[in-house]
């Protein structure tokens, strides 16, 4: 039985749509190149880069060299369309009665402002308040996949791997935690709700 309950942020406890950042990024004139620019986007995930670093470093990738960096920072948050839902906060709320909570999640501080000023700063602290710990990558300089990561979380919070049921939308994630022992659930937002994970727990 999980005593231990993890969860990824993007796509498992609110929406996301990376087409919408990639519209965004289009309509400002982006060259091909920017989408092999994982190795960029990675960094700012580490928290190697400050905000103003990476929008600077976005602008070689367009074709305009004017754009401002107020207009990338919002293309880059496109992909955030709406507040953390209500219900998945209840969900939580009742969770947080029979487990420990733990939010691990790839972000940076630009996602992270866009999330806290959709939902409002009441709604995100009481989203925030149902974890025992919070582990963003840019805040812990290492991110998902990369087994430091999860290492550092059971250390952290002395967690056994095999008392813990991991959440994400990422299938090299679920991989790179069940290589420690930590129990998964490779969660598909097109199918799956987040809401059905009690069914999921008892046949974990």
């Amino acid at each position: 039985m999980a005593k231990h309950l993890l969860f990824d942020f993007g796509a498992v406890l609110i929406p996301i749509d990376t087409a919408l950042t990639q519209a965004a990024f289009e309509k400002l004139g982006a060259k091909r190149e920017l989408e092999d620019q994982s190795k960029l986007f990675h960094q700012m995930e580490r928290g190697d880069l400050s905000e103003d670093e990476f929008l600077k470093a976005l602008r070689p990738f367009f074709f305009r060299r004017n754009i401002f960096k107020p207009d990338l920072a919002k293309a880059w948050n496109a992909l955030i369309p709406g507040a953390i839902p209500a219900e998945n906060i209840r969900l939580l709320s009742q969770l947080k009665k029979q487990y420990s909570l733990y939010l691990l999640s790839n972000t940076n501080s630009l996602h992270i402002r866009r999330i806290k000023n959709l939902s409002g700063p009441f709604d995100y602290k009481q989203f925030i308040d149902q974890f025992n710990g919070v582990f963003y990558s840019h805040e812990m300089g290492h991110r998902k996949p990369e087994a430091a990561f999860f290492e550092s979380v059971l250390e952290k919070e002395n967690l056994a791997p095999e008392d813990c049921f991991f959440v994400d939308d990422r299938e090299d994630n679920i991989a790179a935690a069940e290589a420690l022992g930590i129990k998964g659930w490779h969660f598909n937002p097109k199918e799956d709700s987040i809401l059905d994970i009690k069914k999921r727990l008892k046949r974990a």
